[in-house]
């Protein structure tokens, strides 16, 4: 993972001064070279009180946007920290996208300390997820969160 996670890393700083919507894009179409167990991956950002979904890699998803309060991407941003799920099904706040995810990881995109959006991945594979995957990922955030205020509204 280190070898591909860098080299993807590398590739987004380059991509910070570009078009925001095409580097939103541009990491979750390439987050799974980093880890093959990263099944879907979505972007969403805070605005007016809901997240919206503003990228994603996958297959389509009915939960676009997401009210305060819903789900574990809700709780990810209330609870302003990293939500690893391994077992999805076994937790009752679980919003259901698609019937083959076993686990879920959500990270906070923090600007000045608050939470604006987050990364959200699903995945196949229980317990998918491990903390060198939420240090690498919060990394990323804070990388990309510069960009991502600029569609952040309370």
């Amino acid at each position: 993972m280190k070898d591909n996670a860098s080299v993807f890393f590398n590739d987004v700083k380059k991509r910070l001064n570009g078009d925001l919507n095409e580097l939103m894009q541009y990491v979750c179409d390439n987050l799974s070279s980093v880890n093959s167990k990263y099944n879907w991956t979505g972007i969403y950002v805070l605005r007016n009180g809901k997240l919206k979904l503003q990228a994603f890699c996958g297959k389509e998803t009915e939960h676009v946007e997401i009210n305060l309060g819903d789900g574990l991407c809700s709780m990810a941003i209330t609870e302003d920290d990293v939500v690893n799920e391994p077992e999805v099904k076994s937790n009752t706040r679980y919003l259901a996208c698609f019937p083959e995810t076993e686990s879920e990881l959500v990270v906070p995109i923090r600007f000045n300390g608050k939470p604006i959006g987050e990364l959200d991945i699903d995945s196949d594979t229980k317990a998918a997820f491990t903390e060198d995957d939420e240090k690498y990922l919060l990394e990323l955030c804070n990388l990309i969160s510069g960009r991502i205020n600029e569609l952040f509204v309370p």
